[in-house]
């Protein structure tokens, strides 16, 4: 099983890429689901996860800041997969900068989505049994 979490500010696109993932793929749960990056990791702190989505633009507290802190906190652990409809290489550099494992553009292929979930999920596994 891969737990997932996606912090996404717009409701219906976190419902379809749930729907998404939980349907294409029996070992893909998404166990966590947050409109802005402080809630994310307010659940972050009860549920563990293998493998964060997470959208760039959201009130409150960013992807960017939500990035970095998942890095501090929980190290490689976690997979992180970050998401925006803005097509800037600086923006895609600067996520992979503060953690990022893979930045996507929208409008991506689901598919594709998913299999960089399920190669994030299973290496996060393994990082978290080699280290603890």
């Amino acid at each position: 099983m891969i737990r997932v979490l996606i912090a996404d500010d717009y409701l219906p696109f976190r419902q379809v890429l749930k729907d998404f993932l939980e349907t294409a793929n029996p070992r893909l749960q998404v166990v966590v689901q947050a409109s802005n990056g402080r809630d994310a990791l307010n659940l972050l702190e009860k549920n563990p996860v293998d493998v964060a989505l997470i959208d760039i633009r959201m009130p409150i507290m960013d992807g960017m800041e939500l990035c970095r802190l998942i890095r501090k906190g929980w190290g490689q652990h976690i997979g992180i997969i970050t998401y925006t409809g803005l097509n800037s290489p600086r923006l895609t550099a600067q996520a992979l900068q503060t953690g990022a494992d893979l930045h996507f553009v929208k409008p991506f292929e689901l598919f594709a989505l998913q299999s960089a979930v399920i190669k994030l999920g299973d290496s996060s596994k393994v990082a978290a049994v080699s280290v603890g």
